[in-house]
């Protein structure tokens, strides 16, 4: 099979098909040998008798000495050690050859296995001479510029100074692949080409790619003949890749681009920026034009260093505008509360986003919801065009000017709504944050008319590049204003900076949420210990009730106080924040463990102290854990039991308490550590930074425990109706009819029994809200017990409409901590369950009383 493909069959239908990267053929100025793996010739170019004169011999499968002589060999090797691996050509200059009367200048490179020596007449005296100050001279004048314009304009002016060429374009490419001259230096008898676009068909794919390798192209003359390489490649043998030569031939569809521009001979510097080609410089020439290769190696040089410094204005100028856009964004999101969901905040503030980039409004896709702001589709085609949106963008930020083209509605789209920006702020699902643009009609000039022209030839029809280069201009209507770069990194920061916020409200909720969990966790454990604790208490209470009763009314009568008691102490746990005085916690828990026969069974001494609500949570926490352990195992455990609990002030206001137990079963200091031991130790040192020291003695456990002197308070009195202290009538309900509230039906039949004791003549008890509002509009009570807590609903309803009617209520619950109760209720009397019979004549008396004094004062207003 031949070296190069069939370019007969290659026309403007598939030019960016093109592969031409493998030609088989390089231009004329220069020859061309190649070496395989094993270092001997594999492939010369026919003109190649041209550099080492008439030698009549074949080349392929000698070695390069034998072909070039020893030293050129030897210098050529050692050139293409000093370029390091890649494709970096090393350079050997004025290299006098096997005869040693021809002499050229040769560059040689490696790639993909084969090493590539590419040989040109030696370079002048002056092209040495510039291309040592080539690059320090352009160098020094561009790097103080800092913005683009100057930049460009300077680039121009001096690369044309320094290199000779007629015209030279600085080129940059559009967002969407087009490019526009930016900058120009010229003859002045050449017609300008500033300002005007050229099509992204002009330059391929395949030939973007090349640039990005060959940062430096050269064609002498754009009427070459092609010099084949030889000999014709075997079966199954891989191309040569040219991709890196600089003598690379240049497909026939570009020569005849340039010569229908009216160029005989052209360079192009490739502008790279983070391994994308950002633009060209491109040099044109009226007449042929070579470039020796130290002003190329120059040339290169320089196209590095312009690169890296476009490079560097460019990141200043997206970090600038990404700082004002976030510093933008922070005003926005300013005032926010955090515990917003980010999207409800993107939609409240959609006017305030669409003031970012310029556009005529803004929508926002989350959750499968639309919210937009000014200028947006109608309703019916969100759906249509979120799905194009999601097709199109995936993660990436897209953008169209046509979306009458991309969706294909042309009533949609084309004038209200034209143009679209649509930023993916999720990195989970398909949501975005969209803006909009209205059809702006406008004019882009073209460097001749942006079509392929059909000609007719001997083989059938054909597409050649346009003849004209005159400026061309196109009435662009159905399309908004492009978006420019400036747009799309304002966009990307607008991206980064909701997607951080978002990410960063995720964390928070999952770092929450996790914190909650071993909350969780911790309160189950807490909770499991504590009930199992609470059993056995009640059952060691039950069981020495029952042994020291002297009746069966005396047995009720102690237990129901004990478990009163126990349910006060079991609150303190849960509840720090009132605070309380030590002794009635003590005595609270102590009453539990007390009996008749027995008064001095539980000794409580010490002045009266206060405890902050942190601290008499703490300490009721420890009390209830220590009191239980005695019960089950230690003093209190048997009748005989004795505990002693005293405490002091000390000078520096530390309150030291000592807990004395005796009489019980001998003591065994425990083998591990359970949850109750650590509890007790724990929360006084780590919650309130006092200490607990506990000694096992055989004839009962000691323990001396200090109460650091900032949680101490001074005592003050509290009144409620719960301590039962005020004077009650014996029967408070007498011959009244009650409402009952209460969803727990063994707790309604003891309340029932508690009412009627109290003298209620008639209990009507309902289960649930819906129930106790049928019965109060058949038949009103004359008072009610409403429990606040009816498992999935309150009792809030009853208790409104009972109020409605003037009608006397207390409420019952099991929650100590008033902020249970509903906003409005406040006065109204609470008994706190277990209800004892005392407690509920008190805060029956008062509804009644409070119920009655109301009804007198209405009537002396009426």
């Amino acid at each position: 099979m031949p070296l190069s493909y069939d370019r007969s069959t290659v026309d403007l239908t598939n030019c960016d098909r093109e592969p031409i990267h493998i030609p088989g053929t390089i231009q004329p100025h220069g020859a061309m040998i190649v070496l395989g793996e094993d270092g001997l010739v594999t492939f010369v170019s026919d003109n190649l008798d041209s550099f080492l004169g008439d030698t009549n011999r074949n080349y392929v499968g000698a070695a390069l000495a034998d072909v070039v002589g020893d030293k050129v060999s030897h210098d050529i090797a050692n050139a293409v050690a000093r370029a390091g691996p890649g494709h970096i050509g090393g350079v050997v200059l004025k290299a006098r050859l096997a005869d040693g009367r021809h002499a050229a200048d040769i560059t040689a490179h490696r790639y993909e296995g084969r090493t590539f020596l590419e040989f040109e007449t030696p370079a002048s005296a002056d092209d040495t001479e510039v291309a040592l100050h080539l690059t320090q001279s352009l160098v020094r004048r561009v790097d103080g510029l800092k913005d683009f314009d100057s930049l460009f304009r300077a680039v121009a002016r001096l690369v044309r100074a320094m290199l000779g060429y007629d015209r030279v374009m600085v080129y940059r490419f559009l967002h969407n692949g087009a490019g526009r001259v930016v900058a120009e230096a010229r003859d002045p008898s050449l017609t300008s080409f500033l300002g005007q676009h050229f099509p992204v068909s002009d330059i391929p794919v395949q030939a973007r790619k090349l640039y990005v390798k060959n940062w430096v192209r050269v064609i002498g003359d754009a009427s070459f003949v092609p010099v084949p390489l030889k000999p014709m490649i075997a079966d199954g043998e891989p191309p040569v890749d040219l991709s890196h030569a600089h003598l690379r031939s240049v497909s026939p569809i570009h020569c005849e681009y340039l010569r229908n521009m009216g160029v005989a001979a052209s360079m192009s510097i490739s502008i790279v920026v983070d391994g994308e080609l950002w633009g060209l410089i491109a040099c044109h020439h009226n007449t042929p034009k070579l470039l020796s290769i130290p002003l190329r190696v120059a040339t290169e040089l320089f196209a590095q260093y312009f690169s890296l410094h476009v490079a560097a204005i460019e990141h200043r100028q997206q970090k600038a505008a990404a700082v004002a856009t976030r510093s933008r964004l922070d005003a926005i999101i300013s005032g926010v509360d955090s515990n917003d969901p980010v999207e409800f905040t993107l939609q409240t503030r959609l006017r305030e986003f669409s003031s970012l980039i310029a556009s005529d409004g803004a929508g926002l896709w989350s959750r499968g919801q639309w919210f937009s702001f000014g200028v947006a589709p109608s309703e019916a085609a969100i759906p249509q065009l979120i799905e194009m949106v999601s097709a199109k963008a995936g993660r990436n930020i897209w953008d169209t000017q046509d979306l009458q083209t991309e969706v294909g509605d042309q009533d949609e789209y084309g004038t209200r709504v034209a143009g679209l920006l649509a930023i993916p702020i999720s990195v989970s699902s398909q949501d975005f944050l969209v803006f909009f643009r209205s059809e702006e009609a406008h004019q882009i000039e073209w460097a001749g008319e942006p079509r392929k022209a059909e000609d007719l030839t001997e083989t059938g029809m054909r597409l050649s590049p346009r003849g004209s280069f005159d400026t061309w201009r196109e009435d662009v209507r159905h399309k908004s204003l492009p978006w420019t770069n400036a747009d799309l990194v304002v966009a990307d920061a607008i991206r980064s900076y909701v997607r951080d916020v978002m990410l960063s409200h995720n964390d928070a909720t999952e770092e929450q949420r996790e914190k909650n969990e071993k909350q969780r966790n911790l309160l189950n454990s807490e909770m499991t210990h504590r009930v199992k604790n609470i059993l056995a208490l009640v059952k060691s209470i039950a069981i020495q009730t029952g042994a020291n009763a002297e009746s069966v009314n005396d047995y009720t009568q102690s237990f129901e106080g004990r478990l009163r008691a126990l349910s006060f102490a079991h609150d303190q746990s849960f509840s720090g924040t009132e605070g309380g005085e030590l002794r009635g916690l003590i005595d609270a828990e102590a009453g539990m463990h007390r009996f008749s026969k027995m008064p001095d069974r539980i000794v409580v001494d010490g002045k009266p102290v206060g405890l902050t609500g942190r601290a008499f949570g703490v300490f009721a926490l420890l009390l209830h854990e220590m009191m239980t352990n005695a019960a089950k195992y230690g003093s209190l455990s048997v009748p005989s039991g004795k505990l002693e609990i005293s405490w002091r002030v000390t000078e520096n206001g530390d309150c030291h308490l000592s807990w004395v137990e005796s009489g019980g079963p001998e003591v065994v200091p425990p083998t591990r550590r359970g949850f109750g031991s650590n509890l007790i130790e724990k929360t006084i040192s780590h919650d309130l930074g006092g200490s607990v020291e506990m000694i096992f003695a055989p004839e009962g456990l000691r323990s001396a425990i200090v109460l650091p002197a900032s949680h101490l308070r001074t005592v003050s009195e509290q009144h409620q109706v719960s301590r039962e202290t005020t004077e009650l009538a014996e029967r408070p309900l007498d011959g009244l009819r009650v409402l009952l509230v209460e969803d727990q039906s063994l707790i309604a039949m003891d309340t029932e029994e508690l009412l009627r004791s109290l003298g209620a003549e008639d209990v009507a008890v309902a289960a649930n809200v819906e129930i106790a509002l049928g019965m109060i509009s058949a038949a009103p009570p004359e008072c009610a017990v409403l429990d606040l807590n009816l498992g999935t609903s309150t009792s809030e309803d009853a208790a409104r409409e009972l109020s409605r009617l003037a009608i006397p209520y207390v409420f019952a619950t099991g929650y100590r901590d008033s902020s249970t109760i509903p906003e409005g209720f406040e006065a109204i009397p609470v008994v706190r369950k277990p209800v004892s019979e005392k407690s509920l004549a008190a805060a029956m008396s008062k509804a009644i009383d409070a119920a009655s004094k109301q009804s007198r004062a209405d009537m002396e207003i009426d």
